[in-house]
């Protein structure tokens, strides 16, 4: 089956999105275009948030990307963002966890500035090869640094580009 037709089927086959794995992966297609579907950030919204409120750690950690950056019609919402980023972190999500400790190293999402618990996630995202999280653990003079300035930059999560 091509994989146009597998997306229409998955539809068919799913009318309110199946479980949470389907809703994570056909948000994963809304979102890129593939799979036969038009690119479209509102429903892959509308499916990674039905997905995180089943528990899906890669959905709860990709929703909270969109929060940060306000897609897919939904507001910026960093207080949003890092509670979903602290779902995803607690089930060992490396973008999640890289993330949070950017939340925390600015201060961003009702968290308090603490660059020691920002440097507790970015070891745990580190730990699991996660190449942003590295860089900036890199030591200089005993201290991890920040390499962007302001509020830093929010990565995507598990797939997503």
């Amino acid at each position: 089956m091509s994989s146009d037709r597998r997306a229409g089927h998955l539809y068919k086959v799913f009318p309110k999105g199946g479980g949470a794995g389907t809703q994570y992966n056909l948000g994963i297609s809304n979102e890129r275009g593939r799979d036969g579907l038009t690119q479209d950030d509102r429903e892959a919204a509308r499916l990674y948030k039905l997905a995180a409120d089943q528990g899906c750690a890669d959905a709860q950690c990709v929703l909270g990307a969109f929060y940060a950056q306000g897609r897919g019609g939904l507001p910026q919402d960093d207080r949003e963002a890092a509670r979903l980023y602290k779902l995803a972190a607690e089930q060992g999500i490396a973008t999640a966890q890289y993330n949070l400790g950017l939340f925390y190293a600015y201060g961003r999402g009702g968290l308090p500035k603490d660059d020691r618990e920002a440097a507790r996630l970015y070891k745990l995202a580190a730990n699991q090869g996660h190449a942003p999280a590295q860089a900036i653990l890199k030591k200089e003079g005993g201290t991890f640094s920040h390499p962007f300035g302001g509020k830093g930059p929010v990565a995507t999560c598990v797939g997503i580009g």
